[in-house]
């Protein structure tokens, strides 16, 4: 009797287990968790359109439209990347960017060099004040980014562009 009461409890030991392992794995949000980002077989605009996407998505949690985006403003975004390899991150003035994608008026950017998931780029970026005002500033309504790889790191240039 004691030995089948016994297999019992290492059942439902198992059984819990097994559940709190399933618990431990899932996020907040009940997604799983996301592969670490690796530079090896990276893809510069695969990455760049996945921050597109997470950017909307930051913008719909906040019940803002989502940005098109604008080849204007991705030119814009590769050429900035690519002034910035081997450089420190160190935002320019828009004014050139202005000037090439009239009619906008209204121009920002946010800058990354990170061994990171586009999830994880975008989140860090709401953590940031200036970043996350950039993000969510209903008066941008477009977006282009430029990214490519800088020793093992992705760097990339999002560009926004308003009326």
């Amino acid at each position: 009797m004691r030995r089948a009461r016994l297999g019992w409890v290492l059942i439902a030991a198992g059984v819990a287990l097994a559940v709190l392992v399933v618990l431990l794995l899932l996020r907040p949000d009940g997604s799983t968790p996301r592969q670490p980002w690796s530079a090896v077989g990276a893809d510069p605009v695969a990455y760049a359109a996945d921050l597109v996407a997470e950017t909307n998505l930051a913008r719909g949690d906040e019940d803002l439209p989502a940005l098109t985006v604008s080849s204007c403003a991705t030119a814009a975004g590769e050429k900035r990347a690519e002034a910035l390899v081997g450089e420190e991150l160190e935002h320019a003035p828009m004014t050139t960017v202005l000037e090439a994608c009239a009619p906008s008026t209204t121009a920002a950017e946010n800058l990354v060099r990170a061994a990171a998931t586009p999830h994880d780029v975008v989140a860090a970026w709401l953590g940031s004040p200036g970043h996350r005002s950039n993000l969510l500033d209903p008066a941008l309504e477009q977006v282009g980014i430029g990214c490519l790889l800088d020793d093992r790191q992705m760097l990339c240039s999002q560009v926004f562009l308003g009326p």
